[in-house]
């Protein structure tokens, strides 16, 4: 049957054939190959990047806990805040009497809301600054940001020393 062809031809044939399989071969087997290779590679890189992530996720949690530390805790009501000022202004030294507290003022923004109390109270210069300490020491659900020394006169006679701070909270919107 193959006699009458030439070796040429033969040849010829015989590499149309080769590639005919090859192609055949190549579609049905190493195209998915391939394919699967290529996947693999890219979900091995997406586990890579979130075990990273997972990494970073113990360090993100001691960061939040020193920003709540620093910024006075979260998800505490106004109400709550104040009423705290008070009694740990009133316990921790029975001689300071509190002359002024104002009222909470809350300013929103669209990424923070910032909770502001203002407390006076009036005391000897020792009494105040170990106020003002225990405040910053062991006070958590508000931090000071500001302090104010200042004295009056009472009745044209004595001096009276005040000092006056101010309390913020800050929260997160979203």
């Amino acid at each position: 049957m193959f006699e009458k062809y030439s070796y040429k031809k033969k040849f010829t044939i015989l590499l149309l054939v080769f590639f005919m399989l090859l192609i055949t071969a190549y579609k049905r087997s190493f195209h998915t190959l391939f394919q699967v290779i290529n996947e693999y590679k890219t979900l091995s890189d997406k586990t890579n990047d979130i075990n990273k992530k997972s990494n970073s996720t113990e360090k993100l949690i001691k960061e939040i806990n020193y920003l709540d530390r620093v910024t006075g805790k979260e998800g505490v009501t106004k109400e709550i805040v104040q009423q705290g000022i008070i009694s740990f202004a009133s316990t921790e030294d029975p001689e300071i009497s509190i002359n002024d507290l104002q009222s909470s003022h809350v300013f929103s923004d669209e990424n923070y809301r910032i909770i502001s109390n203002q407390l006076d109270v009036t005391g000897n210069c020792n009494q105040l600054m170990s106020l003002g300490y225990n405040f910053e020491k062991k006070f958590d659900f508000s931090r000071i940001v500001s302090m104010n020394f200042y004295t009056t006169k009472k009745n044209n006679t004595s001096e009276v020393l005040h000092l006056k701070m101010i309390f913020q909270n800050y929260e997160n919107n979203k």
